[in-house]
């Protein structure tokens, strides 16, 4: 069965890179990192010859204009991903090479027009479906900044364990109130819009708050699992804090 690819949180990886000194200011490079690091990551791990076309791509001029992904233009981005045909787009600048036919298609001559008409429609399906993904991931950005601006206190809360909970499938406890009440009774001001002003931060980052509403929504029957959970709360409010900051 075909791996399943998907790109979440492609806003959190562009922050990232904007903190990374040996990247920060060049959203080319930052595009170039994307490429192995991110949406070629699996195919640049298994061949060191795809890896290399990766690190050597010539990338558009347009992008060197930007300090950062977030701010490059999404009509002339979408238009060099998508190309002029589906062998000049970017997947396919990639994957129509000998080099990429040669690691992933070894039972076929590294030849596009060589390959039988089968293998050939299902390599373009994989071109275009990875184009998509890739724009989609940019496009995301732009709704995840709007959401970012206007999220209230008691949404970022209720996010956060959301959060939690699936990553570490803890069981949730029986509600004892509604989500929104619980959350009112703990943090103050939850209307409000969250922009990580100190003020929200502090309350935030309160310790015994934290273990309350976790105790409350989750079953933690360890106090190292209490602690540990505490932590993730702090990392997940801490990414949504640069978020805020970055507008």
């Amino acid at each position: 069965m075909a791996r399943k690819e998907t790109f979440h949180n492609l806003i959190d990886i562009c922050i990232q890179m904007e903190e990374n000194p040996d990247l920060a200011g060049d959203a080319k490079e930052m595009f170039r990192y994307l490429l192995t690091e991110y949406f070629f990551k699996s195919d640049a791990y298994d061949s060191k010859k795809v890896a290399h076309l990766l690190e050597n791509m010539k990338l558009p001029d347009f992008l060197g204009e930007h300090r950062s992904l977030i701010e490059v233009d999404m009509e002339r981005l979408r238009g060099y991903i998508e190309g002029d045909t589906i062998n000049d787009s970017l997947g396919g600048k990639i994957m129509i090479t000998a080099d990429y036919l040669k690691a992933f298609y070894s039972h076929h001559p590294p030849a596009f027009n060589k390959l039988p008409p089968d293998v050939r429609e299902e390599l373009l399906e994989k071109v275009k479906s990875r184009n998509r993904l890739i724009i989609d991931a940019f496009e995301k950005i732009m709704t995840d900044r709007a959401a970012d601006r206007s999220r209230k206190i008691i949404t970022l809360v209720a996010l956060i364990l959301k959060n939690i909970h699936r990553k570490t499938g803890l069981p949730l406890n029986p509600p004892a109130a509604p989500a929104e009440t619980i959350i009112h009774s703990i943090f103050k001001n939850c209307d409000e819009v969250f922009n990580a002003k100190q003020r929200q931060l502090s309350e935030l980052n309160d310790d015994a708050k934290i273990k309350e509403i976790i105790k409350t929504f989750f079953t933690v029957k360890k106090f190292q699992d209490l602690a540990g959970i505490a932590k993730l709360f702090k990392a997940e409010l801490d990414r949504y804090r640069k978020r805020a900051l970055r507008g």
